[in-house]
């Protein structure tokens, strides 16, 4: 049987695949370069998943966050979030609109602020679940993106306290024209969706 180290690999391998192409999809709606990459990814318990998480929320987005989120279900179940720190969105929604507000402070987002990430989030995360969904083939269907900017976020937020639960942590980073963000993508799953995966990842590469 494939160890969870190869396990991991792969499953990075899949999602950078999902993130290439989703790069490929924003650059062409705004007309700019975006380079995504997903350096690493780690299939956590819940406890260990919220340790995890926090570290990040403390050291990377010192909190405050901007989120986007989906559920889905069918063979598949889980909720997945795309998380940035909040003190970058505004460039980063500006460089996506060619605009630019200066060097203010404002932690304020408006409406065309929200449906840009969340346009931009629905683009990223189904293209990861999509191509998880595609390479395992287990079909999934997907809610619409919700967006929401928190304030001292906790790792509570995002991961179930279900004990059937599991965790796949990653980081990801955006790359537009020269300005980097770094990001992370949590998917809540149930054990037996990810048994699912894990299982079918270990005939389709026999112990890779």
């Amino acid at each position: 049987m494939t160890g969870k180290v190869n396990r991991e690999d792969i499953l990075k391998e899949l999602f950078n695949i999902g993130v290439g192409q989703a790069a490929g999809t924003l650059s062409e709606i705004i007309d700019k370069k975006i380079i995504l990459d997903v350096p690493d990814v780690k299939i956590l318990n819940v406890e260990l998943g919220k340790a995890e998480l926090d570290k990040f929320l403390s050291q990377v987005a010192e909190g405050a966050v901007m989120v986007s989120s989906i559920s889905f279900d069918r063979q598949l179940e889980g909720t997945v979030s795309l998380i940035f720190p909040a003190d970058k969105m505004h460039q980063f929604i500006d460089l996506c609109l060619h605009e630019d507000r200066g060097e203010e402070a404002s932690m304020e987002f408006t409406d065309i602020d929200f449906d840009t990430v969340k346009e931009i989030g629905n683009i990223i995360l189904n293209a990861i679940i999509g191509e998880l969904s595609n390479t395992v083939n287990i079909p999934v269907e997907y809610t619409l993106p919700e967006v929401n900017v928190l304030n001292s976020a906790k790792a509570d937020l995002f991961v179930s306290d279900e004990a059937y639960h599991l965790v796949l942590m990653m980081y990801i980073t955006f790359n537009i024209e020269g300005t980097h963000i770094d990001g992370a993508i949590v998917i809540n799953m149930t054990l037996k969706s990810l048994d699912d995966i894990l299982n079918t990842i270990d005939k389709m590469y026999d112990g890779r």
